[in-house]
């Protein structure tokens, strides 16, 4: 299916529009690094995978309306400490700026997470998103247990990215786990709260296209 025929699919199925949960709306500098790693097919990407939406955030955001997506994630995430809190406030203004867009949040383990998850939470935020291939941590690190207690309202998700697909450790450090190469330990039963969320997407394969 090509974009073109996307309104005439969910308008057969007699929906008012799409929902997608899974679009990135990033920092400027951070969209810059991130599009340039995936020109480079970088370690944690290994194949080609082409960034087909190259555009101002606008462009895409009237692309998005046009397809009939109604509403729409910004999701950023972590890969160190000291970067979701400002993450946060740049996504969650996003989506004060932009119709359809959902009000989206991230955090990592570090000890002011349950401070900035809160003040998100607080704020607006309905999706949290986190990557735990990228950021190279366990979900159940022990600095992650109070998110539980921060979860947002009904109605709201968490979305995670696992990963599926076994990678070269990466440097040490304090908040990285080898368990997160090989799969999370466990079974999502066995997480903490916040690491059972409704929404769950796994690291696939690409599908030629990135926004």
């Amino acid at each position: 299916m090509n974009d073109s025929e996307v309104p005439a699919f969910w308008q057969a199925l007699g929906l008012p529009g799409l929902a997608d949960v899974h679009v990135h709306f990033l920092p400027p500098r951070m969209l810059r690094r991130v599009w340039a790693y995936f020109d480079a097919a970088g370690p944690l990407v290994g194949v080609e995978w082409p960034i087909r939406y190259r555009w101002p955030d606008a462009d895409r955001v009237a692309h998005l309306d046009k397809l009939g997506v109604r509403a729409f994630t910004a999701l950023a995430y972590a890969h160190k400490p000291g970067m979701a809190a400002d993450l946060n406030d740049w996504t969650l203004g996003f989506a004060r700026e932009t119709p359809g867009c959902v009000p989206s949040a991230t955090f990592y383990p570090e000890p002011s997470v349950t401070s900035y998850v809160s003040s998100a939470v607080s704020s607006g935020a309905r999706v949290f998103k986190v990557h735990l291939q990228v950021g190279g941590f366990d979900p159940v690190d022990p600095l992650l247990a109070p998110c539980g207690a921060c979860s947002p309202t009904p109605g709201s998700r968490w979305s995670y990215t696992p990963g599926t697909r076994r990678w070269p450790p990466r440097s040490p450090g304090p908040n990285r786990s080898p368990r997160c190469w090989r799969g999370t330990r466990g079974s999502p039963r066995s997480w903490p709260t916040w690491a059972r969320p409704t929404t769950r997407r796994s690291s696939t394969w690409p599908r030629g296209t990135n926004g």
